[in-house]
């Protein structure tokens, strides 16, 4: 399994099936993940020792947050065009 797929499909397995049917077939979906993994690995490696956040830490979240929503919505559209 392509690691952009397993951090999608670890941070939401109710959705694995679909997330790994979808990557296999869907060159938009893979773009997604693969910009899922980037902005996942940036946060992990922007986490402070001392626990504290720093504005470009931030930043990154929000953007995956961001990710996350558009994850979402792109498979709930595709299942319902099935």
């Amino acid at each position: 399994m392509h690691s952009s797929l397993i951090v999608v499909t670890d941070r939401f397995p109710s959705i694995r099936e679909r997330a790994v049917r979808l990557f296999e077939h869907d060159e938009g979906f893979q773009e997604l993940c693969e910009e899922y993994e980037m902005c996942a690995r940036a946060e992990e490696r922007l986490d402070s020792p001392s626990g504290k956040e720093t504005p470009i830490r931030k930043e990154y979240t929000a953007l995956r947050l961001r990710i996350e929503g558009e994850l979402l919505r792109y498979l709930q559209d595709r299942a319902e065009g099935d």
